[in-house]
């Protein structure tokens, strides 16, 4: 099977070979070329004592010299290379590969060395070169012949002529000297062909790009179109105008004259364009009442073409722009317009040529046509119906002819209406008992003279005047000074206007709740725990009647030393830079103008760096008996450790004699660290309590405590798991959690030195594993 390829004279041949196998293990070992007319071999390449990257080459001296090269690794086909291709090298090749078991194959291959053009020549019709490559210029309507002529060329070229990348002709011949022409005729020359660039492309192969040859056509042209710019319209005697004159088409630039009626006119100053094919001529012209009705015209002829004059003109009509005046209706009174009476405009115009349109305009907005809201435009009329305050303001009519728009002067439309409420105002106001509130009533109203009208209405819906002596106008704008001193006294107010149109029909209604601290934030609840940062999450309560924000304090647990402060639009805190595996105590406040509210408290600590979460126990577990035995080992040295730090401290603070225990005495003021009205021990029921019952001993009393009642109240850490118990955060941060006592079943949980245990569960009533149980001096 033979293979064809091309290379450029001087290029780099490639020749293929067919090297595949389709034996395993199977490979070249010898590949033999050949060229047509010559017996002996021209290259060789032997791998047959070795690998195929270390086979030896050979090439014939005389043929190949040192341009050839082959490369048997590129499978499924070998390359023999050859540069610097020469003439010569074109013919038939032959390769043969020797393979180690399969049988020899030999490939044929067609080289063909392509010879490019050498040049390109347009000539005119007397075989001329073109000069400066530009053919022309032509009339409009000629005819003109050229020749593109190709010299050299093996193939011979191709030679065709092209215009804005379409071929107009392909017709090429061979003439001697080893040349190729193409002649191209163009009959009628038109407008289309100003500046046309024909191209005359020669080639003969597809690995070179075909060498080229252009000119340019060059026209005479007549004009398109003569035109007076702007419109025809009247123009204003004694007034100075710049007419304009535009000619397009013409080529060269034609010549322009300016006539009124048969006389001729001076002074014009012509403009050509970069391109030349257009022509500005601009006329001063200062028109006179004589001059109307006479003919004004431009002229242009373009001198090389016979026959390519062309005018336009227009008939001089010297008018002025409409004369208005507007007014009211003879028998409107303009001092005195009420609200929802009619009301009616009169427009004069004065007007050569007579108008074409007449526009009605309020506070510089168009009015049109509309029964449906009581606006009637009638030619030099307008009418407006049941007039409201939105119609007030300024009113002109525009008149428009030839000449222009003439507007009126303005008429101004004062409207008078009853008081209503200014929209906008603030409704809704806060105010504690005891204390004055200053509410501002404000109306709109024509005319802003306003007498004023305040009253409260009460639980009874009944309305009770507020003293003139607490109330402020001014205008149309009131200031009553309320101070509520009862439950009773906080409701709706009430605010009227009154001018000399009339009453106001809708009161103000101002809405006065009772304003004071807001209330404690609850449900506080810690949603993410790191080594140096807490998440908090509260919900707040009543805002007290005024806005209010939210604030966190931080404190370390031991030192009691302030280490953050944030403060928020919503209850929500995110804590960053604290300490790793530290407690803190958390300090979380709502407040408004009126206070602080009562602090929530809550114990909690950051995570230490190498600690790890352990899974929460679901509500209930079940237990093996061995499981159980263990839980009930763990349950007794709870309680037993429980019992020996109570006597430890008993021990510490001396005997104490029941006869002189009596009844039980005050505790002394809260700490700092409380944060509340009474002290922690107070809240806290997992402190068990110094004095009480005589018949109870310490260790008894930390024994119920610790297991007998069926509602347990702990002090808890704010990491919240989703599977514990809900909490209610009380002062100290304690949640409840009842177990099934019918299930006989109790809760346990580990309690650390910041009296923040771990999560609680409930579980059968066994004994538990061991635990450790470390109370600090608040919870003994």
């Amino acid at each position: 099977m033979a293979s064809t390829t091309q290379v450029i004279l001087g290029g780099l041949a490639k020749l293929p070979c067919d090297v595949t196998t389709t034996q395993l293990g199977d490979k070249v070992s010898l590949v033999i070329w050949y060229r047509e007319g010559r017996p002996s071999p021209i290259y060789s390449f032997d791998a047959r004592e070795t690998k195929l990257s270390k086979g030896k080459h050979w090439s014939e001296e005389q043929v190949l010299g040192t341009r050839a090269s082959f490369k048997v690794g590129i499978k499924p086909t070998a390359i023999l290379t050859l540069e610097q291709a020469k003439s010569t090298d074109g013919g038939a090749y032959r390769c043969r590969v020797d393979f180690q078991k399969s049988p020899t194959r030999n490939h044929m291959v067609n080289l063909t060395v392509i010879m490019p053009v050498e040049k390109v020549a347009i000539l005119d019709e007397q075989g001329s070169h073109i000069t400066n490559y530009i053919l022309g210029p032509f009339n409009e309507g000629a005819t003109v012949t050229i020749a593109c002529v190709a010299t050299g060329g093996n193939p011979p070229p191709r030679v065709t002529w092209w215009q804005d990348n379409t071929l107009l002709d392909e017709s090429f011949g061979v003439i001697p000297e080893r040349r190729v022409q193409n002649l191209l005729k163009l009959e009628s020359l038109g407008r289309q062909h100003l500046h046309a660039v024909l191209m005359c492309l020669a080639g003969n192969s597809d690995l070179s790009p075909p060498i080229s040859s252009a000119v340019t056509l060059n026209m005479n042209l007549r004009p398109l179109w003569v035109k007076l710019r702007g419109e025809n319209k009247p123009l204003s005697a004694d007034n100075t105008y710049q007419l304009e004159c535009e000619i397009v088409g013409s080529r060269p630039p034609p010549t322009i004259t300016w006539w009124k009626g048969s006389t001729a006119m001076k002074n014009s100053k012509d403009t050509t364009s970069a391109e030349g094919n257009m022509t500005v001529s601009i006329l001063p012209f200062t028109p006179t009442i004589a001059d109307s009705g006479k003919y004004l015209s431009c002229r242009a002829v373009q001198s090389l073409i016979p026959d390519s004059g062309l005018e336009d003109g227009w008939k001089l009509d010297i008018q002025h722009v409409p004369l208005v005046t507007l007014e009211l209706g003879s028998s409107v009174n303009s001092t005195m317009i009420r609200e929802f009476v009619d009301v009616y405009f009169e427009c004069n115009i004065k007007s050569n040529p007579w108008i074409y349109q007449i526009r009605w305009m309020h506070n510089g907005k168009q009015l049109y046509n509309n029964v449906a809201e009581g606006t009637l435009v009638s030619n030099q009329s307008l009418v407006l119906q049941s007039v409201t305050r939105s119609r007030s303001g300024l009113y002109t009519c525009v008149a428009s002819n030839r000449e222009g728009d003439g507007e009126s002067n303005p008429v101004h439309l004062d409207i008078k209406f009853t008081p209503i409420c200014r929209p906008g105002q603030v409704r809704s106001l806060g105010a504690a008992r005891m204390e004055p509130a200053k509410i501002a009533c404000e109306l709109e109203a024509n005319p802003p003279m306003v007498n004023f009208t305040w009253k409260f209405n009460t639980s009874d819906s009944e309305l009770t005047d507020i003293p003139t002596n607490h109330v402020v106008a001014d205008q149309a704008r009131s200031v009553a000074m309320y101070t509520p001193k009862t439950e009773s006294d906080f409701g709706t107010i009430l605010c009227w206007g009154e001018n000399e149109i009339g009453i106001q029909k809708e009161p103000c209604v101002f809405i006065l709740t009772p304003a004071g601290k807001p209330d404690t934030l609850s449900n506080c609840t810690v949603l993410n725990q790191t080594t140096d940062s807490l998440q908090i999450e509260c919900m707040e309560g009543f805002d007290g009647g005024l806005p209010q924000e939210f604030s966190v304090e931080v404190y370390t647990l031991q030192r009691k030393q302030l280490i953050s402060t944030i403060t928020s639009s919503t209850p929500h805190f995110f804590i960053t830079g604290l300490e790793s595996g530290n407690t803190y105590e958390v300090v979380l406040v709502a407040v408004n103008k009126k206070g602080r509210s009562d602090p929530n408290v809550m114990a909690t600590h950051t995570l230490k760096s190498a600690e790890k979460h352990i899974a929460y126990l679901p509500g209930i577990l079940q237990m093996t008996p061995l499981v159980g035995a263990g839980a009930g080992g763990a349950a007794a040295l709870l309680l037993g450790g429980a019992l020996l730090v109570v006597r430890l401290r008993r021990r510490a603070r001396g005997p104490r004699r029941k006869e002189a225990r009596g009844p039980r005495q005050p505790r002394a003021p809260p700490t700092p660290r409380d944060h509340h009205n009474e002290t922690a021990d107070d809240k806290n029921p997992d402190i068990i309590p110094h004095g009480g019952d005589d018949e109870y001993s310490e260790e008894e009393r930390a024994f119920e405590y610790l297991n007998r009642a069926p509602t347990r109240m702990y002090t808890v850490s704010t990491a919240t798991h989703p599977r514990e118990p809900p909490a209610q955060l009380l002062p100290m941060a304690r949640f409840s959690y009842t177990c099934d006592r019918t299930k006989d079943e109790i809760a346990y949980t580990d309690i650390v030195h910041s009296g923040a245990p771990l999560p609680l569960a409930c579980v059968p009533r066994a004994p538990p594993a061991p635990r450790q149980v470390i109370l600090n001096d608040n919870q003994i």
